[in-house]
């Protein structure tokens, strides 16, 4: 009965999310406050909520520490930056923060930089690289996990560095101009999204000579594993190692590189997974899954519902008046 009534309640909230009825917040976009401590903000431009029920909307920039202003006037040209936006540093103490387990110190020098824009509820998350040259390691579909998994679902990501760089100042900036704006990123989920990167990160390296393997199709992977591990949880399954497993090699197989992965970096992307399941995070994926079927899945199945409610009053008034 209690699983019967949760997803009853998660269908319900579907439904209503997708035909505009009900306005959730986001995992991350809780605003807490109506100001942002920053010379560069505007009341025009700072897009911050008024009040704590509403999603928190951002158009914002955090720039490493380590540009000199030349570099620094180079990166908001191609982070696409005209006119007055507001603006944050980036520094190792950052770095530190947010990726803990990186080695950063708080002298590191930060260079590459980033431009956070939410978008409307179900747009996703959308990464532009503006310059490849220079982001070595993290590719825009590794940010693109990253972001979902520390929970910001909908946001348009442009990355930039002035020199050559792996990319770590870039997603640290993601999470600090969220917290910045006033809202909140949890400290639990930032750690597994790194753990996430780093996983991903080896593989893509490991098997970069490999015919049939791309990183674009390991994150889609990635990504349709976990919303399929969310979509069990929220009907009230109890995820085992097996069922975990099993839906990472689905995934893999069905992005056509299961054959490319060894059986040590399926193992890897299984205890990722599971590592999700402990920290509850499946649980709070249910609201950022993919809607744009569920709705036409669930007004279909209601026509059928309404049709046998019909029938049943009918049939219940024909034995009352005998007829």
């Amino acid at each position: 009965m209690k699983y019967t009534q949760k997803k009853l309640a998660v269908a319900m909230t579907i439904l209503l999310i997708s035909t505009g009825l009900y306005n959730g917040k986001t995992a991350f976009a809780t605003a807490q406050s109506s100001s942002v401590e920053n010379s560069s903000v505007s009341s025009s431009n700072t897009e911050t909520t008024q009040s704590s029920e509403q999603e928190l909307q951002i158009n914002a920039v955090a720039l490493g520490n380590a540009l000199t202003q030349e570099q620094k006037d180079f990166t908001l040209k191609e982070l696409g930056i005209k006119g007055e936006t507001p603006q944050y540093t980036t520094t190792g103490q950052d770095l530190m923060s947010f990726i803990p387990d990186g080695g950063f110190t708080p002298e590191w020098a930060v260079y590459s930089s980033v431009r956070m824009e939410t978008q409307k509820k179900g747009s996703g998350i959308s990464v532009d690289i503006a310059t490849p040259k220079n982001i070595t390691k993290i590719t825009e579909a590794q940010y693109q996990n990253a972001a979902l998994t520390a929970g910001i679902s909908d946001a348009k990501l442009t990355v930039a560095s002035a020199v050559p760089i792996d990319g770590s100042g870039a997603l640290a900036g993601v999470y600090k101009i969220v917290e910045e704006s006033g809202g909140i990123i949890n400290r639990d989920r930032v750690g597994v999204a790194q753990d996430e990167m780093d996983v991903l990160s080896k593989i893509t390296e490991e098997n970069k000579d490999k015919d049939g393997y791309s990183d674009k199709a390991l994150n889609a992977a990635q990504e349709q594993a976990k919303k399929e591990l969310a979509a069990k949880t929220a009907d009230g399954k109890n995820l085992t190692q097996a069922d975990i497993q099993q839906t990472v090699e689905n995934a893999l197989q069905s992005q056509g590189i299961k054959d490319v992965m060894s059986t040590d970096q399926v193992k890897e992307l299984t205890t990722l997974m599971s590592d999700m399941k402990d920290k509850n995070i499946f649980e709070d994926f249910v609201n950022q899954l993919d809607l744009s079927k569920t709705k036409e899945q669930i007004q279909e199945k209601s026509k059928g519902l309404w049709a046998n409610i019909k029938g049943f009053f009918s049939g219940l008034w024909d034995s009352i008046t005998g007829k």
